[in-house]
């Protein structure tokens, strides 16, 4: 099974050779999609590769995907019929004998490239050989299998850092064990650089709110010493609506000149401006209501082995 152009992976293991005959009789359309249904148990992992047969020993894959844990991968199949020997040249024979030989050979192609091909490799007797260790050494261990599987799926580790260096002729236990340190050790590796992140991630947080609190603060106001009072005509009842208007600061000498002029002034002229302030209040109300109130929400919302070669049986069915 070729990788690159510089690699290429020898597959041993026994060979099956499966059959699909699917029948159309009259106008009946057979709709039914064939599917790909791959399943592992719990604890179980496997790589499984789809592809074609290129040769006698050639297995060229297109597709792979890991399957693990009680995975479950579902992926149709896209077929395409090829005329029957008979149909096609049925379908040539009007053509030019350089039309027949070019319609030969494409359909000598199509069939070369039609054998699908299905491999699966199982990855646990992979890590033992990547890791230096001998056969079935991981069948018991279930944890350190899913964690080296985890350091090379989802970190890319080099085996290298994970692998056995030490004295071949050790025993099966000693290997594992200094296969277990170097797991550790780099997962707390791992560990310190989440946490770096994280301290990282949190202090960017911190300063952008201080930077946000800083930009909502206003300018503070200090007022001297006066008193805050309340006019009389902080209250008004307009069509059931209660009013107060805000703080006025005001000193002694000015309660007192406003105290000569409520005196002073005669009923009717009260009461005519008494009512000019009532519409003048309800007009500027009734213009800003929808700004306090949305000025108010946004306020509260600041806070929330034999081989056999495949690729002829078609051409020997064709024949």
């Amino acid at each position: 099974m070729p990788i690159n152009s510089a690699t290429t992976i020898e597959l041993r293991g026994e060979q099956y050779l499966h059959a699909w005959v699917l029948h159309e009789f009259g106008l009946f359309d057979n709709s039914s999609q064939a599917q790909l249904v791959a399943r592992a148990r719990q604890f179980s992992s496997f790589l499984l590769c789809i592809g074609n047969i290129a040769g006698p020993t050639t297995f060229q894959p297109k597709h792979a995907i890991i399957v693990q844990n009680k995975d479950e991968v579902i992926i149709p199949l896209l077929l395409e019929q090829l005329p029957t020997p008979k149909a096609f040249k049925d379908a040539i024979r009007s053509l030019s004998p350089e039309q027949q030989e070019f319609a030969k050979a494409f359909r000598s192609m199509q069939l070369e490239s039609s054998v699908f091909a299905v491999a699966l490799i199982q990855l646990k007797p992979q890590l033992e050989n990547v890791l230096d260790l001998p056969d079935d050494s991981l069948t018991k261990e279930i944890k350190l299998t899913q964690n080296l599987l985890e350091l090379f799926i989802d970190y890319q580790i080099p085996p290298d850092l994970l692998s056995y260096d030490g004295d071949k002729t050790a025993s099966i236990g000693e290997k594992l064990s200094r296969v277990k340190e170097n797991v550790h050790s780099v997962q707390s590796m791992i560990d310190e650089a989440k946490e770096r992140e994280i301290k990282e991630a949190e202090r960017q947080s911190d300063m952008r709110g201080g930077r946000k609190n800083n930009n909502m603060e206003g300018p503070s106001v200090v007022h001297s010493s006066m008193d805050y009072n309340l006019a009389d005509e902080d209250h008004y009842d307009m069509d059931g609506i209660h009013l107060m208007s805000a703080s006025i600061p005001r000193t002694a000498s000015a309660q007192a000149d406003s105290m000569k002029m409520r005196s002073s002034a005669s009923p009717s002229a009260f009461d005519a401006s008494d009512h000019h302030l009532r519409a003048t209040n309800k007009a500027e109300i009734d213009d800003s209501s929808e700004s306090f109130g949305s000025e108010d929400r946004s306020n509260r919302a600041g806070n929330l082995g034999n081989t056999v070669d495949f690729s002829h049986i078609v051409k020997k069915l064709d024949s």
